[in-house]
Order: C-alpha cells, then structure tokens, then sequence
C-alpha cells in the first residue's frame, strides 16, 4: 500500500517549528498509481493538483516543501520538491529539509 505524503510549514513563520507532515487519505497499490496521482496536472498551469488541493484546503496558510510517495512495508519512496521559479520564500533561505516519513 502506497500513500502521499506532504511536508509543509505555516507560511509567513518558522518553517522549522511548524513543519508538519500530512497524510492524503487515498492510497494505492503500486508506486506507479501514487506516482501519477502526486504528479497529475490538468489546472494548466504547472500545479500539481494534489498540492493545489491541499494548499487551498488548508486556506492558503500552509504551504508545501516535500511531497511523495511511500510504502512503508517495502520502505520504497519517491519524492519531490517545489522548483520555486519566482525565487525562495525569505523564510527558507539557507534551510534544506529532508524526508521524515517514519510514523505517519
């Protein structure tokens, strides 16, 4: 069984204090099916749908640093990362975050 998950911080605070992971509720039974849900695009405009989703739904005051997918029986995991074309937030200047996918 494969689920997304999302690292995210409040926008505007501390992205080390309030990072937290989000778990999607779907899941699925190969990495490819994960995969192309965390990589779906059909808004036009390079957003993932499922970030978009997830972003909107938490009213704009989340924002995301790490997605993917994993299994936790096999430990397979596939990730990305936010490219950031307009520039880093200030707020992650200098911060490199890396997976922590255990537990959830």
């Amino acid at each position: 069984m494969f689920k997304i998950l999302i690292l995210a911080y409040v926008i505007g605070q501390d992205p080390i204090e309030t990072q937290q992971t989000f778990r999607m509720g779907q899941t699925f039974d190969t990495m490819e099916q994960c995969k192309a849900e965390l990589l779906l695009q059909t808004r036009g405009n390079g957003t993932y749908d499922v970030l978009w989703d997830f972003v909107n739904k938490g009213e704009f005051q989340w924002d995301w640093l790490m997605a993917g997918c994993k299994n936790d029986k096999t430990g397979e995991e596939f990730s990305i990362e936010p490219s950031y074309p307009k520039g880093k937030p200030d707020e992650l200047i200098g911060l490199e975050f890396k997976k922590n996918y255990q537990d959830i």
